[in-house]
């Protein structure tokens, strides 16, 4: 479960935008409105994202393009006007009857209030079923038994199977640490150079493939 974080702005201003896809995909529950993301969440995702570890944050340009290129299938939830919780994911081009979860974060104010199965439930049926989708992919590390016990209720609840693999190492997850550069130093590295740079900094990352879905 993401750790309690600093109380950050996530108030949201609306844009214009595509009236249909905002009906078509909203829902409202328990005074938490759920719609699909707008280029003005972009910020208000960013600042979610960064109160929400251990969430890996990515930057901005990222979650504006999220909300530019795949807004049928990024969600976020409202409540008193301000961002309290978000999904994005996209359909895998290699895996067209496939959605990818990408994140899942949940405001810490929000946390254990049932949003996250709330927002798993509005993809099932506002990103799977509209798109006639059978899968749902998602990466979650060893040690993050909370967002496990989230994704395996969730196809308890859609009674439907979840299976688990090894997807990437701890070390794939560890990113290359260039070498401290001198006067007489070379613009080679190697291996050893950044061997254990940032050794902890990434858990490895199982994939859970949830399905199939027959709508």
């Amino acid at each position: 479960m993401p750790r309690q974080g600093n109380r950050v702005d996530t108030s949201v201003s609306m844009l214009p935008s595509d009236a249909a896809l905002q009906q078509d995909q909203s829902s409202t529950t328990a005074s938490v409105h759920i719609r699909p993301l707008q280029r003005a969440d972009a910020r208000a995702l960013h600042a979610l994202i960064c109160a929400c570890p251990p969430l890996d944050v990515n930057s901005l340009y990222a979650y504006a393009l999220l909300a530019l290129h795949h807004a049928s299938t990024c969600f976020v939830a409202i409540r008193d006007g301000q961002l309290c919780g978000a999904v994005t994911g996209y359909i895998k081009p290699t895996q067209p009857d496939t959605y990818f979860l990408w994140q899942i974060a949940i405001a810490p104010n929000q946390q254990g209030s049932g949003l996250g199965s709330a927002l798993l439930d509005h993809v099932a049926r506002y990103a799977l079923q509209q798109n006639n989708l059978h899968f749902l992919e998602t990466t979650i590390s060893p040690g993050n038994m909370a967002s496990q016990r989230l994704f395996r209720r969730f196809a308890q609840r859609h009674q439907v199977d979840c299976q688990q693999h090894s997807l990437f190492s701890a070390q794939e997850m560890q990113p290359i640490a260039m070498p401290e550069h001198t006067a007489d130093s070379s613009n080679s590295f190697t291996h050893h150079d950044i061997e254990l740079q940032g050794a902890e900094a990434h858990e490895a990352e199982d994939l859970y493939r949830i399905g199939a879905w027959q709508w």
